[in-house]
C-alpha cells in the first residue's frame, strides 16, 4: 500500500496546503481509498494519477468539515462517471 496526501493542512486550507485527504493506494492495481475529504479534495486528486472509477471506498474519521465537506463534490464526480459502485 501507497499513501498519497491530497491534504495535510488544519481546519482551514492554505496557499500551500488543502485540509484534510489521504488515499492509500494498493501496491498492484489501480485501486485505492480515500481517507477523508475536506473541500477542494475533488480538485487535489485531478494533480494525480488517480483515476475516480478506481476508487473503491471513502473513509470518513469524524464529522467535522475540514474532514468531510469536499464528499459531494468527489461523489458527484464519481457519479458522473457512471463508477458509483452499489454496496
Amino acid at each position: 500500500m501507497n499513501l498519497l496526501f491530497l491534504g495535510t493542512s488544519a481546519g482551514v486550507p492554505t496557499k500551500t496546503r488543502n485540509v484534510s485527504g489521504v488515499a492509500l493506494r494498493e501496491s498492484k492495481g489501480k485501486d485505492w481509498y480515500l481517507i477523508d475529504c475536506g473541500e477542494g479534495t475533488q480538485h487535489q486528486v485531478l494533480h494525480t494519477n488517480l483515476l475516480f472509477h478506481s476508487l473503491k471506498a471513502i473513509f470518513i474519521t469524524h464529522v467535522h468539515g475540514d474532514h468531510c465537506y469536499g464528499l459531494p463534490g468527489i461523489l458527484a464526480s464519481a457519479g458522473m462517471g457512471d463508477c458509483l459502485r452499489p454496496s
